[in-house]
């Protein structure tokens, strides 16, 4: 139920007509202030009066921006293609109380501005006026410890959803299992500021890899966004554990994706393929922790792995002949 998000419950008028109950909210505690601490080239812009620093609250932008991300705003520049922007608050936030403004991604194509979300569960789009439009996103800066109420609105979701089914809440509500951290600690250098109490958190964190995976061209080196998750797709930089222990890191591919029949997922490394799966597919051999959302290298975003797959092609003379193809694309969930 960690992935779940509760949007009420069905209730049936005296008439007939079927509403749906939105669950109470209550408002978020304050969160604690912190003093920010920016460079000092940082420090001289914000001193010029045309540049200013603001912590980001909430996952709507996530994987570019993580809850208590600090982000450096410009007031002075004028926003362009895929630019992330600050548009002006015309009110409180019904969850958060007072905020300074929304963080957004701006699109201008053929004549139209429009504003979206990185997070793709944030299917938002709206038009934007460029007087609505506070500054541009130039720099971010990665939070520096995580907040108890990062979690707040999805923790008060799930009771929500537990009182209408009449479930207890687990003690570690908020938090992933102890038997989790240590799963990923067997791949990732997780650091202290990515924890509260020694606790993981749900949703994305960043982590450093123990040891270098030169088949998808990551050292120790690169910061990497992690999901920990127990779903994935072909074609998504995963890692995933066996029951002995085993965990691997690769892009997740499938024998003859594109075919009527396809067959096994695999995981090309360095020394050899590894099977995560057996009967076409249908069995899983190694299960998925976490799914790697985006690397960078001394600042500078790093496009993730490109990805193959199997192609079975129908022949008169070869029934079953295959040949490898480099392909965009998704599915084949495992």
């Amino acid at each position: 139920m960690d992935d779940c998000e509760y949007l009420g419950t069905l209730e049936r008028d005296p008439d007939g007509t079927v509403r749906i109950r939105r669950p109470h909210i209550p408002q978020a505690p304050a969160r604690t202030k912190r003093p920010i601490q920016v460079p000092f080239s940082v420090e001289r812009q914000i001193a010029r009066g045309n540049v200013y620093a603001t912590t980001v609250i909430g996952d709507s932008m996530q994987p570019t921006i993580l809850d208590n991300d600090v982000v450096i705003v410009s007031t002075s520049r004028s926003p362009r293609q895929r630019d992330i922007v600050v548009i002006r608050a015309n009110g409180p936030h019904p969850v958060y109380g007072p905020i300074d403004g929304y963080v957004w991604r701006y699109h201008a194509r053929a004549g139209e501005t429009y504003l979206g979300k990185d997070n793709p569960r944030y299917r938002d789009r709206q038009p934007v006026m460029r007087e609505e439009i506070v500054g541009v996103v130039t720099r971010i800066l990665p939070r520096a410890y995580r907040d108890e109420q990062e979690n707040y609105l999805r923790i008060q979701q799930h009771r929500a959803l537990s009182r209408a089914c009449n479930i207890t809440d687990p003690r570690d509500l908020g938090f992933y299992r102890e038997r989790d951290l240590r799963e990923l600690r067997a791949i990732f250098q997780i650091p202290a500021d990515e924890l509260v109490d020694g606790r993981l958190p749900w949703g994305l964190f960043r982590a450093t890899a123990i040891t270098d995976h030169p088949h998808v061209g990551i050292t120790t080196q690169e910061v990497l966004t992690v999901e920990p998750t127990i779903e994935s797709c072909t074609g998504q930089l995963v890692v995933k554990r066996n029951e002995d222990g085993e965990t691997i890191l690769g892009v997740l591919q499938r024998d003859g994706l594109r075919s009527r029949h396809p067959g096994e997922f695999f995981i090309e490394t360095e020394e050899r393929r590894i099977n995560v799966s057996r009967n076409d597919g249908h069995y899983p051999l190694y299960r998925a922790i976490a799914v790697i959302k985006r690397i960078q290298r001394r600042g500078v975003v790093i496009r993730l792995p490109q990805w193959t797959v199997s192609v079975t092609a129908q022949s008169a003379t070869r029934p079953q002949a295959e040949e490898r193809a480099r392909v965009r694309g998704t599915g084949g969930r495992r």
